[in-house]
């Protein structure tokens, strides 16, 4: 019984599959609005395979992680595949008050529950089983739904501003800021386990929480498409891990940084995304020699 992981470049967004136990299938996020018609395919695509959906996991209300799933609910003749989705809602929709990102998040749940989709939220502690796979959430402690915090203006991802600076150089810089998006500050952090493996999924959570999961781990995904915004010195003391999974187009992130200082606290990693961002001038000096292992797959990511 494999499990594998599967990364979709879902624009700037999260798109994430894990199959396992030969026919069982976990979305984690559906990218930005655009990418929806990919979305609905390969949810089409497993279905008539004879294999299950079995769970969606909305880490949080971003349109970069709800936008896929949001634009299929706006078709009158589309029916969530999914036989339940995991989702921070306090059940109080349609605000129209709050900022955009609130409104996206009220609106996927009143569709959903319009259609009759089982929803579960998802709070620290929470332990959901499957097909012999375990999940325990992390992180949020609490439904950040109706939080007041939520209304503020979310930060926008910053351009590259690291690429003219080499690994060696950025290793030995101090992690300058963090992150301050209170959305981000509530995304879902869970832990996947099946068959001995364990793996670390982030949504776009902060560094503090993230390190909140202590143990060793055969994949992390990165938060908030490798921000260096969204990491912490506290990583090597919490996280044990080789192999890193950066969900992001290129266009914005990952940091450079984040990199640099991941091989830094880890020695020979991996890292494993849907595009290849370190293609566009991101080398230079002696960057190359460095021990890192860069691999771009849109799809498949890895098979234990």
């Amino acid at each position: 019984k494999m499990l594998q992981v599967y990364a979709y470049n879902a624009g700037k967004g999260d798109c994430i599959r894990l199959h396992f136990a030969d026919t069982h299938n976990i979305f984690i996020d559906t990218g930005v609005s655009r990418f929806a018609p990919m979305f609905e395919h390969l949810c089409n695509q497993i279905k008539q395979s004879g294999e299950t959906l079995d769970a969606l996991i909305l880490t949080h209300m971003d349109d970069d992680h709800i936008g896929g799933i949001l634009a299929c609910l706006r078709k009158k003749v589309y029916q969530c595949p999914f036989r339940e989705v995991w989702m921070n809602h306090s059940g109080n929709s349609f605000f129209e008050d709050r900022q955009l990102s609130v409104r996206q998040n009220d609106e996927v749940y009143g569709r959903l529950k319009n259609q009759g989709v089982r929803i579960c939220t998802a709070h620290k502690g929470d332990c959901r089983y499957c097909a012999g796979a375990k999940i325990e959430v992390i992180w949020p402690e609490t439904d950040p739904s109706d939080a007041k915090c939520l209304r503020y203006r979310e930060v926008q991802l910053a351009r590259h501003s690291d690429y003219h600076i080499s690994l060696s150089e950025l290793a030995e810089m101090p992690l300058l800021k963090h992150d301050t998006s209170p959305s981000n500050k509530n995304s879902l952090v869970f832990t996947f386990e099946f068959e001995n493996h364990r793996l670390l999924f982030t949504g776009d959570a902060w560094a503090e929480d993230v390190v909140k999961a202590q143990g060793t781990y055969d994949l992390v995904k990165i938060p908030h498409h490798g921000s260096a915004k969204n990491i912490s010195k506290a990583y090597p003391e919490s996280i044990q891990c080789t192999n890193f999974l950066m969900c992001t187009d290129g266009v914005n992130h990952p940091d450079k940084q984040t990199i640099a200082k991941l091989e830094r606290w880890y020695g020979k990693i991996n890292i494993y995304s849907p595009s290849a961002w370190w293609k566009n001038g991101y080398f230079i000096g002696n960057d190359k020699q460095h021990e890192i292992s860069y691999c771009q797959k849109e799809g498949l990511v890895i098979t234990w």
